[in-house]
């Protein structure tokens, strides 16, 4: 039990951080934050622009977008108001902006787990995919090892390795996480525009991969957690 909330801490301390750092640089280049959610499913607090929900195991910055904004009654786009939009910002911005989250998980790595960070990166791409190919197979090991990891080191160095597993996370080119998000600023042909079919088709089964990848952990999480019962 110990050991899982040590995990969870570090989940959401994190998490915590990825969203603050793109909040804070989104508002520093002008683009309005419509609202900040600290982890998932019901809300607990609410508090202005923040959110806090009761699953601390991630976060998501809502920035003002005139894709989506102006085809809603709740937060209608004036004409001509687009200054502080993210859509209108140059693409660099919104290429980098999603990349900066990840980066800050990163660099906690660097910090915390200095001498095998980016090895831990560059692992945890491949260990993601292939825990979530087999998840009651590799995925029982990989979770075996981190709960090792976990019982022998310190918080600190704990919260460093989970960052590095994060970072990969975020980096995976899937449309949920910021390195797809950053994909799509890159190759998006009209940055005000999201009707190129063959974008959308791509976001959807990149959804749909994002959705199969998170169920296929839960499951090696759970078969992991019945197995040691």
């Amino acid at each position: 039990m110990l050991i899982a909330l040590k995990f969870i801490a570090a989940i959401a301390l994190l998490a915590a951080l990825h969203v603050s750092v793109m909040a804070a640089l989104g508002h520093w280049l002008g683009i309005a934050v419509r609202l900040v959610s600290l982890g998932f499913g019901p809300v607990l607090f609410s508090f202005g622009i923040f959110q806090l929900r009761a699953l601390p195991f991630g976060g998501a910055v809502t920035f003002k977008d005139t894709r989506s904004e102006d085809t809603t009654d709740e937060a209608p786009v004036e004409h001509g108001d687009v200054h502080d939009a993210f859509d209108h910002k140059p693409r660099a911005v919104q290429v980098l902006l999603p990349l900066a989250g990840a980066a800050s998980l990163a660099l906690v790595a660097l910090l915390l787990h200095p001498g095998s960070a980016l090895a831990s990166i560059g692992h945890g791409f491949v260990q993601i995919v292939a825990g979530g190919l087999s998840p009651l197979g590799s995925a029982q090991g990989l979770i075996d090892g981190a709960r090792a990891f976990a019982a022998q080191q310190s918080f600190v160095p704990l919260v460093g390795m989970v960052a590095a597993k994060l970072a990969a996370l975020n980096l995976l080119p899937l449309p949920a996480m910021n390195g797809g998000q950053a994909l799509l600023a890159l190759f998006r042909r009209d940055l005000h525009e999201d009707t190129s079919p063959l974008l959308q088709r791509l976001t959807e089964w990149g959804l749909w991969l994002c959705v199969a990848l998170a169920l296929s952990w839960l499951v090696a999480i759970g078969f992991f957690v019945v197995r040691g019962l």
